[in-house]
């Protein structure tokens, strides 16, 4: 929609995007720090502009109409190319600064996020950082659609619109209840795992898709009880004593620390998943996503080596752009 750089103001456009964001002027204005007023006078004037609506106002506040969303699908895009525009004018200078959406797996993010994120701020304060938790296959579609940077993905096979690196793969573990599991340096057989009582992820969760395939491979029947995609729900069910799980020892090494669960690698066959970086092929990466990558593989190795993370590191290309 190229019209749109010629006849409209671009702050416009992104009064719109946060406005239909956050469904709200006053949250908008909040945000903003622009006065509600002004706000709305800009919404006002794009409206008169395209000579449609584009929200429905109610008493709980504004809802895009058909149009809005298009507008909003496709404003998106424009501002992200400026952001691109103006990462790359920095990057011809060397500077770190701009915007970095990333991606991860909740089980991922869960672990990983938090720690990442305070080191990454402190290291490169003029970046601003949006984290992402969704399944793999909807982060892959956010990147081929410009919505996601860069993403930590489950998987191994090629992409043709994607770069793979490989960064690890992680063993799994039997999490059961405190004090009932063998000690972590005591593994356990797959067949002995699926006579527990089991508190697994929903049908449609990578981790579980996995552990069946396994299970169907062996021949082996697995007893779950309850399902439950929340990685806080699965580890709260199994402290009550509800069942055992299926996890990477990072997902519990805190809780296996503080004698709250106990936590044993599984074998014949070791389970294990590989974790990958996504990110889109045919898009130049600023400063700020590479150094972004950086600090992700740097703080997956420090985990790994303060034993938080069991798992091997990886570092080659699957398909390199």
């Amino acid at each position: 929609m190229p019209i749109l750089y010629r006849s409209m103001d671009l702050r416009q456009l992104n009064t719109f995007i946060q406005v239909a964001d956050l469904g709200s002027l006053s949250k908008a204005s909040d945000r903003l720090r622009i006065a509600q007023p002004a706000l709305s006078r800009q919404i006002r004037l794009l409206e008169e502009e395209l000579k449609i609506p584009l929200f429905d106002r109610h008493g709980r506040g504004m809802a895009l109409t058909a149009a809005g969303e298009l507008l909003r699908a496709r404003a998106g895009n424009i501002l992200r190319q400026l952001e691109e525009t103006r990462a790359d004018l920095n990057q011809e200078a060397g500077a770190v600064r701009g915007r970095v959406v990333f991606g991860m797996p909740p089980t991922v993010g869960d672990i990983l996020a938090t720690r990442l994120i305070e080191r990454f701020m402190a290291r490169y304060p003029e970046v601003t950082l949006r984290a992402v938790p969704a399944f793999s296959g909807y982060l892959l579609d956010w990147l081929h659609a410009g919505e996601v940077d860069i993403a930590v993905v489950y998987g191994t096979e090629a992409n043709a619109s994607m770069r793979l690196s490989p960064l690890l793969v992680e063993s799994l573990c039997l999490v059961t209840p405190a004090g009932l599991a063998p000690s972590p340096h005591h593994a356990i057989p797959f067949a002995e795992v699926a006579r527990e009582k089991l508190v697994l992820p929903g049908p449609q969760h990578g981790l579980r898709r996995l552990i069946e395939r396994e299970a169907r491979a062996h021949g082996i029947a697995l007893r779950i009880a309850v399902e439950a995609d929340a990685l806080q729900v699965l580890k709260g069910l199994v402290q009550r004593g509800l069942g055992s799980t299926i996890l990477p020892l990072a997902s519990v090494h805190e809780e296996v620390a503080a004698g709250l669960l106990g936590a044993a690698p599984i074998i014949e066959p070791h389970l294990s998943r590989k974790l990958v970086i996504a990110q889109p092929l045919g898009r130049q990466a600023s400063n700020a996503v590479r150094r972004f990558e950086q600090a992700l593989r740097q703080e997956v190795a420090a985990m790994v080596q303060e034993g938080i993370w069991d798992g091997q590191l990886l570092g080659d290309d699957i398909n390199p752009a």
